[in-house]
């Protein structure tokens, strides 16, 4: 078992719970913040605003998520939920979910709130979808819908293991076969790694479905999203795309190092790469420069442009710079000429784009 597996699941039962709500937001009673909701329905009313779906009814506003529950930690959002229903604006639910989603993503990308150390996240919801959630909160009525237990879960970190294990041990192997091809070769590999992270998804949303947050699924995903794996898995779909449209090139020394006529090492017996006189100092290999983070380092001394991180391994390079995680902002990290783009995917998870100033 990989050290980053093994402390995660150590400790896994205190890691994702408390025996209290988030004291920065609930009494001992289980009572919201007044001013914490006075706010989060402004932002709300200006989010909602901001969309253009004037005359649709709002049905509900909600607090779901870690801070509406025990399993909160330090990096938990304020997950607000606006409930409508699509079809008051089309028929076709699917095509107002992705045009909801997307005008969501960049309001959330522009605009960085955070109450009490924990940032704000807002989402549409169609009013008939369902919504796994053991807390539930209603901001618009001031009521809980759904009022969460004190109940710590029964966990088999055998299984939970078992299956991170195994995922783990496939990222592993694409990481090795990626760097061995180039070309069309690699298709086949960003394809596979494409796949399992469609995959990880899938079997999320099945525990999820099947026994909620504690489902060994779910906690697999936790698992792999804390120990860096699935931030490699993203890594490996954006190298092995790359490497699609990269060719075995060759020098023009090395192509003709055969030929007497053309290769002037051959022809006159002097090779033009060594060092003469007026060459002490030359260095004819590019310079390697070292960073803490391997990530700023694989990208300032690699092929890549950017580099997707999410979750741990992004906390991990943040840390290494002393920068605060901030959705929807962009930040330098330190001098070594790499900023970071901070924003949540669809799926609600923590993301960083590294590129290149």
């Amino acid at each position: 078992m990989s050290d980053p597996l093994r402390a995660f699941l150590i400790n896994i039962d205190v890691k994702f719970y408390n025996k209290t709500l988030n004291k920065k937001f609930w009494s001992e009673d289980k009572k919201f913040d007044p001013e914490i909701r006075k706010k989060l329905l402004a932002i709300t009313e200006d989010f909602v605003d901001s969309l253009d779906i004037e005359g649709v009814q709002i049905h509900d506003i909600t607090l779901t998520g870690s801070n509406s529950n025990y399993n909160y930690n330090k990096y938990s959002d304020l997950d607000v939920h606006v409930l409508i229903d699509y079809k008051d604006i089309n028929d076709d639910e699917e095509l107002v979910k992705k045009a909801i989603d997307g005008q969501r993503f960049r309001w959330n990308l522009r605009h960085n709130i955070n109450l009490n150390d924990h940032d704000v996240e807002m989402y549409m919801q169609d009013k008939d979808e369902p919504h796994i959630a053991s807390g539930l909160y209603s901001l618009l009525n001031g009521e809980w819908l759904t009022e969460p237990s004190y109940d710590p879960p029964t966990i088999d970190k055998r299984d939970v293991y078992k299956k991170a294990r195994a995922i783990q041990k496939e990222v592993e192997i694409l990481e090795e076969k990626i760097a061995q091809v180039k070309g069309e070769d690699a298709r086949v590999f960003h394809n596979r790694a494409n796949a399992l992270k469609r995959k990880i998804s899938k079997m999320r949303k099945a525990g999820l479905s099947r026994e909620g947050e504690f489902s060994v699924e779910n906690l697999s995903f936790k698992i792999l999203r804390n120990s860096e794996v699935i931030g490699t898995l993203i890594d490996l779909i954006a190298r092995s795309y790359d490497k699609i449209f990269m060719e075995n090139f060759k020098t023009f020394f090395e192509y003709y190092q055969g030929d007497p006529i053309t290769n002037p090492h051959m022809r006159n017996g002097k090779n033009p790469n060594s060092l003469g006189p007026n060459k002490k100092h030359l260095n004819t290999s590019p310079k390697q420069y070292n960073h803490k983070c391997p990530h700023v380092r694989n990208l300032i001394n690699g092929g890549n442009s950017q580099i997707l991180l999410m979750g741990q391994p992004l906390f991990n390079a943040l840390g290494d710079y002393d920068v605060e995680y901030a959705s929807g902002q962009i930040k330098g990290l330190g001098n070594s000429g790499v900023e970071v783009k901070m924003f949540e995917d669809d799926e609600g998870n923590q993301c960083g784009m590294l590129t290149k100033k």
